[in-house]
């Protein structure tokens, strides 16, 4: 049985159409959290009298971009059940709110975040951050491993 000419136009004309329909989400913007922590500091601080305990000191920060084209919504940065941090800053500082969550977990809710805008939460004392999300999805953890630089001379000295 042979197949007929008008199969190959009918085909042809369906993997046309979901190319372009895949084609045309892919151009759709969409927000897309990134997220990372640079350092994390502890110190301790002596006693100050004669019988008082050393005060341990932990200080970190986690910063979230949107690096997507449109703005993520109803974004929360969820740290570790555990004690609630000393203090806390958001810098810039914008519209947001905590709140305890159903298991005591300490919940950071920001708004929104527009098209390539960055947020830095430091915390003082604190649990670590687990879990960074938005409405539209979570956010990538890009880890963040420090390097020496050096000038492009050198660079280049060593790989000729």
């Amino acid at each position: 049985m042979a197949i007929p000419n008008d199969f190959w136009i009918v085909l042809f004309t369906a993997l046309v159409s979901f190319a372009v329909a895949y084609f045309a989400y892919w151009l759709v913007g969409k927000p897309r959290l990134v997220a990372y922590s640079p350092n994390s500091t502890g110190f301790v601080l002596d006693p100050t009298t004669e019988g008082s305990q050393q005060i341990y000191v932990r200080a970190g920060q986690v910063i979230v971009q949107n690096a997507g084209r449109l703005s993520a919504n109803n974004i929360q940065l969820v740290a570790e059940v555990g004690i609630k941090p000393w203090g806390y800053n958001l810098v810039p500082n914008v519209d947001h709110s905590i709140r305890e969550g159903q298991r005591g977990e300490w919940i950071v809710e920001i708004p929104f975040l527009g098209p390539g805008e960055t947020v830095t939460l430091q915390i003082l004392n604190g649990p670590n951050i687990s879990t960074i999300r938005s409405r539209e999805g979570a956010a990538k953890i890009v880890d963040v491993h420090y390097q020496r630089v050096l000038p492009s001379w050198f660079n280049f000295l060593v790989l000729t």
